[in-house]
């Protein structure tokens, strides 16, 4: 009879909104106060909800880093690729200067395209003096010198010098 007291009594206080105090009530109640008076529950769900965020920002960034490592693999394959091109290139010039250095096909080239002809006679003419040590170039290729003085060391500076470590 009590239980059916309880259960009619606890359906009218649900109906308008009210709580009813029975011992179980009281006990979930004390039990949730003891656990921090329900925030044990949010606790938990921002827990999951870090922890959820912190695997995603690591993969995240595994896939920046891997994205990173591909493009920089491609730029380097690009790289190489333009080098074996470049470094081919520059063997093709070299083989076309050593046949264009070739005399007789200088000779060639002055005689056909450049239309220049053969010396009737030969000049030689001796010189008696002695070749200059410096060869003189014209004033507008050399850049003239400006001549600086240096002051005199002081008396000490010599001393200084002499001794090792202070050169």
């Amino acid at each position: 009879m009590a239980a059916l007291a309880g259960g009619v009594a606890g359906e009218l206080a649900d109906r308008r909104g009210e709580t009813l105090h029975t011992p179980r009530t009281r006990r979930a109640e004390a039990a949730a106060a003891e656990r921090g008076g329900g925030f044990g529950h949010i606790s938990r769900m921002l827990l999951v909800g870090l922890i959820l965020m912190a695997v995603a920002f690591f993969g995240l960034m595994q896939v920046l880093q891997t994205s990173h490592v591909a493009t920089t693999g491609f730029e380097m394959r690009v790289l190489r690729t333009e080098r074996t091109t470049l470094e081919a290139e520059i063997r093709l010039l070299e083989a076309s200067i050593a046949q264009q250095s070739q005399l007789g096909r200088v000779r060639d080239e002055a005689t056909n395209r450049l239309g220049m002809v053969e010396p009737e006679r030969t000049l030689r003419v001796s010189i008696s003096e002695r070749a200059p040590v410096a060869v003189p170039l014209p004033r507008r290729y050399v850049e003239p010198v400006t001549e600086t003085t240096t002051e005199a060391a002081a008396w000490w500076e010599p001393l200084l010098e002499r001794l090792s470590g202070f050169d």
